[in-house]
């Protein structure tokens, strides 16, 4: 019991309980004003978590596959700290990849097509028309209330590489080729008429032999490996594209295009102006391996590599994805691959991708796979811990 002296010379006692609400409000106070950072929040979630897409900085959802359980979908309500598995049955073949959330709306990829939930992941069905897709995004700043998604791979029983667009929330999709030499792999959809598709392949990249191996890195499960050993230098099966439409769909142009260096992940453009956009990509075994970050200001027409992480030293280095935050404020996560234990990477750039810092400390054992921005002070990634042969999510807040 805390006592004190009042104005009138009075004692006034606090109670144990009054002292605690007093905790908790300095603590509130206190986290408000703290600086926000990457730690894990739960780093065993499951066994493989592909997937990431958060409404709030409270409700989120995950997909990924747990053994002993198969296909599962995760939702939280409290930013992330418990989750709960969604009324969703998938046949024992299925294999979930890419998903993302707007409002009440939640759109998954898997091998055999697309699922979409329309009452806050309370129920999932089937989509028409899709096909296997890596990723998966809502069209503009919020899927139009959660009605516009679209999904980038491989269509029409494996014929058509480019995306597939729904206007009803992921009920119907429709597919449309985008011209590419090489496989879909991620895209942006800034708007109805302004899309991106970042392509590449990497020798033995086939994603419909090994769908879950979206890196280099990767084995054919999806693990990137606990001890990494350099690959012999060379350049077949390497090539790089980004594809772009600014009518809907109906004409393509190549905005990039490089052979035998590098393959490109995933790509994202500035929320308020599609012409600024900038795309991630990696080699591992190429005449360049290493993670780079190329950027256009001017919708395509030039790009400039503004990060480039060689690899030197034994160490590889991996960039999976990209989110903006801002028009200036733009995130990349991947990780760095060691002779010893990867480590977890969260490059940012708070002058619209003209310069990156690593200003946060890598955590150690992990590889950073997909992010989800809510704000400037709430994000969170889909992460792999290879120590145990887990996935879970990183949190970036307060």
């Amino acid at each position: 019991i805390l006592k004190r002296r009042n104005r009138e010379n009075k004692t006034e006692v606090f109670s144990p309980a009054s002292m605690r609400v007093l905790a908790v409000l300095l603590g509130l106070v206190a986290a408000a004003n703290a600086a926000p950072f990457w730690r894990i929040l739960n780093g065993s979630l499951a066994t493989d978590i592909i997937g990431i897409g958060f409404t709030s900085k409270e409700v989120g959802y995950v997909s990924g596959d747990a053994n002993g359980v198969g296909p599962i979908i995760l939702k939280t309500t409290n930013g992330g700290v418990d989750w709960t598995p969604c009324e969703a049955t998938f046949g024992p073949d299925i294999l979930l990849l890419d998903l993302d959330a707007a409002d009440d709306t939640i759109v998954v990829g898997s091998v055999f097509g697309e699922l979409y939930s329309d009452d806050a992941g309370k129920t999932f069905k089937e989509s028409y028309g899709g096909g296997m897709s890596q990723s998966i995004r809502y069209i503009g700043k919020d899927g139009s209330g959660g009605k516009k998604f679209a999904a980038t791979g491989t269509f029409n029983f494996q014929k058509t590489q480019g995306c597939a667009i729904s206007t009803d929330g992921g009920k119907v999709f429709k597919s449309y080729s985008a011209g590419l030499f090489t496989e879909a792999r991620y895209g942006v959809f800034p708007n109805d008429q302004t899309w991106y598709i970042a392509a590449g392949s990497f020798a033995n990249s086939n994603s419909a032999v090994a769908p879950k191996r979206r890196s280099e890195f990767q084995d054919d499960n999806g693990r990137f490996p606990l001890h990494y050993t350099p690959k012999k230098l060379g350049t077949a099966g390497y090539a790089a594209q980004i594809s772009k439409t600014t009518d809907g769909g109906a004409t393509w142009k190549t905005v990039f295009a490089e052979n035998g260096t590098f393959y490109f992940n995933g790509i994202d453009c500035n929320p308020s102006n599609a012409d600024e956009c900038c795309a991630v990509g990696e080699a591992s075994a190429s005449s360049q391996p290493g993670a780079r970050i190329y950027c256009t200001t001017d919708g395509g027409a030039s790009w400039n590599r503004t990060f480039w992480a060689p690899e030197a030293s034994g160490t590889g280095y991996s960039l999976m994805e990209i989110r903006y935050v801002s028009p200036t404020e733009i995130w990349a996560v991947g990780g760095e691959l060691k002779s010893i234990a990867p480590s977890a990477w969260f490059l940012q750039s708070t002058d619209g991708g003209k310069t990156w810092s690593h200003n946060v400390k890598p955590i150690f054992g992990y590889m950073a796979f997909s992010i989800s921005v809510v704000d400037s002070t709430h994000m969170f990634a889909a992460v792999d811990d290879l120590i145990t042969q887990m996935s879970g999510v990183a949190k970036y807040a307060p």
